[in-house]
C-alpha cells in the first residue's frame, strides 16, 4: 500500500485464483456485480453484488473471483492508528457506506489520483471510520440463501455434483451464476492450482480425473490463459 487508506475498483474478466495467505492490511471487499467467495479456514463465503465482506489484518483467506465480477476494495494499512474491526466476516453496506464509496468511485473513474488531502482523503477517512464501527457476522456462508441451498453451494465449492432443481435455482438467483457455471469454475480453480505447483496438463488431467482435452479447452475463456 502507498498510503495509509486505499481505495480500488475492479473488474475480473477471467476466473480470479487468489493464493491462500495472510493479510497484510485490513479491506473491505464490496461486490456490485457477479460474486465472489472468500475462504477462511475451511468454511467458503459467497460475497453476491450488494453484500460486503471484511478481512482484518493478518488472516489467513483466499478469494475466489467469478468472471465478470466488478467490486470495490477498500484497504488500510496496519500503520493507521485507528483501531479498526478484528473480526473477518459480511458487513452491511449501509448507505452512509454506500454513498461514499460511490463518491470514491467517481474521482477513481476521472483518473484522479485518492490521496489522503482534500475531498477524496476526507471521504477515505470516513471510510476508517466505518471500519472501525463494524459489526460483522460468519455465521453462514451465504446470508440469505437457504440452509439446504446453502449445503449444496457448499458441496459444490468443494468439487461435488448438485443435481436438486430447486437448490440449482435458489443458487442461480442468489450468485447470478448457474451451477454449471460454479461447477466450471471451480473445477478450473483446481487445475490452475495444480498448474501454479508445477504440474503438466496431463498430470492435472489425471488428478481431476477429466480428459485432456476438456481442461485445455475450458481454460482460454474461464481463466483467459492456456494452462
Amino acid at each position: 500500500m502507498k498510503q495509509a487508506i486505499d481505495f480500488s475498483l475492479h473488474h475480473d474478466h477471467f476466473l480470479t485464483v487468489g493464493s491462500r495467505r495472510k493479510s497484510h492490511h485490513s479491506f473491505m471487499l464490496m461486490v456490485t456485480q457477479g460474486c465472489a467467495f472468500v475462504r477462511l479456514g475451511k468454511e467458503e463465503y459467497a460475497v453476491k453484488a450488494g453484500a460486503g465482506f471484511y478481512v482484518p489484518f493478518d488472516c489467513l483467506h483466499a478469494i475466489t473471483v467469478l468472471p465478470e465480477t466488478q467490486y470495490r476494495m477498500m484497504a488500510y494499512s496496519a500503520r493507521l492508528t485507528t483501531p479498526l474491526c478484528r473480526e473477518a466476516g459480511y458487513f452491511r453496506v449501509n448507505a452512509l457506506i454506500k454513498a461514499v464509496c460511490d463518491e470514491l468511485t467517481v474521482i477513481a473513474k476521472l483518473d484522479k489520483p485518492l490521496k489522503l488531502e482534500g475531498e477524496s482523503g476526507n471521504l477515505l477517512r470516513v471510510m476508517a471510520d466505518q471500519a472501525a464501527k463494524l459489526s460483522v457476522q460468519s455465521k453462514t456462508t451465504a446470508p440469505g440463501l437457504d440452509k439446504h441451498s446453502t449445503l449444496a453451494l457448499s458441496q459444490i465449492l468443494n468439487g461435488q455434483s448438485v443435481t436438486d432443481l430447486a437448490s440449482a435455482t435458489s443458487i442461480q438467483e442468489f450468485t447470478g451464476y448457474s451451477v454449471k457455471e460454479i461447477e466450471s469454475c471451480i473445477l478450473m480453480r483446481e487445475a490452475f492450482k495444480l498448474s501454479r505447483s508445477g504440474r503438466k496438463l496431463e498430470q492435472i488431467a489425471k488428478a481431476l480425473k477429466q480428459p485432456a482435452e476438456i481442461i485445455a479447452a475450458m481454460a482460454q475463456p474461464i481463466l483467459g490463459q492456456s494452462l
